[in-house]
């Protein structure tokens, strides 16, 4: 099997280590080819996002020609500002967040990431301490689990009543998120993942001086940066943290999901079935 990768961060290196360790072939794009390619089997973009200002994201390649260049794979693992529809064939398109395995792993790396960044943050210790955390996804579930393990007192806002039971079986203090302010008045520091602007102007002016918000969902965030900005409130946005902090192991969870990915659409006898572009919530 060959895999032809188009530029990226040191996340690109980590799946390009783990599929020569699966025994594939590889081959690295970041600018014009200066000579043929030759045929690969599979191709990966940039994820969560390939493009920048219509340019590769780790590469000089501009949006058209990456994607030309491509469209020869059986799959083609791209981020979330790529629609299939934009490839001569659209059954060959592979977005990561199809694969749960994949979200997991990369829901644990962010927790593990965005600890090591409160803890980076703070002027004490975990330990102790009360955590607010916003939301109750992947990465909320796995920040819980750890920070509990690890002595805090962990309030959670979530939306349902579900999510609230789950929660308290894990250990948290569970609330509606109805009660925000309070929660975020009690709180040390406040791990949100909720990609909506939950945080109002009450919740931010309830915050202690020193109290960190460390951001871990898309745009919009859980809260208006300018106003959190002129009350004094330390928001700490922390996208893609796998990426940075865990780049390896983030670039073979990713590899991980193409190889499963592919597998499978060997197995069924197709060269590609048409994946949904929705993204998770989280980022």
């Amino acid at each position: 099997m060959r895999l032809l990768a188009f530029g990226g961060d040191r996340r690109m290196e980590g799946a390009l280590a783990a599929a020569r360790r699966a025994g594939w072939e590889t081959a690295h794009i970041r600018e014009e080819a200066q000579q043929a390619i030759g045929e690969f089997d599979a191709a990966m973009l940039p994820w969560p996002r390939s493009f920048e200002g219509g340019r590769l994201i780790g590469g000089g390649l501009d949006r058209a020609r990456v994607l030309e260049m491509a469209d020869s794979a059986a799959l083609v693992l791209h981020g979330r500002d790529v629609a299939a529809r934009e490839m001569r064939n659209p059954a060959c398109s592979f977005l990561p967040d199809e694969d749960e395995t994949f979200l997991r792993v990369n829901a644990r790396l962010t927790a593990e990431g965005a600890i090591a960044r409160a803890m980076q943050t703070m002027d004490r210790a975990l330990l102790g301490s009360t955590v607010l955390v916003t939301g109750f996804g992947r990465i909320a579930q796995e920040l819980v689990m750890r920070l509990t393990a690890m002595g805090a007192f962990v309030i959670v806002c979530a939306r349902s009543e579900a999510q609230m039971r789950l929660a308290h079986a894990m250990g948290a203090h569970p609330v509606p998120l109805a009660q925000i302010v309070p929660a975020c008045a009690q709180a040390d520091v406040i791990f949100n993942t909720v990609p909506a602007q939950i945080i109002g102007a009450d919740a931010l002016q309830a915050l202690g001086q020193d109290t960190p918000l460390i951001e871990l969902a898309s745009a919009p965030y859980g809260c208006n940066e300018e106003l959190a900005s002129r009350l004094g409130v330390r928001v700490r946005i922390e996208g893609g943290l796998p990426g940075r902090y865990a780049p390896m192991e983030a670039g073979d969870a990713l590899f991980g999901a193409l190889e499963r990915a592919f597998s499978a659409r060997k197995k069924d006898g197709r060269e590609g079935g048409k994946q949904g572009d929705e993204g998770d919530d989280e980022s």
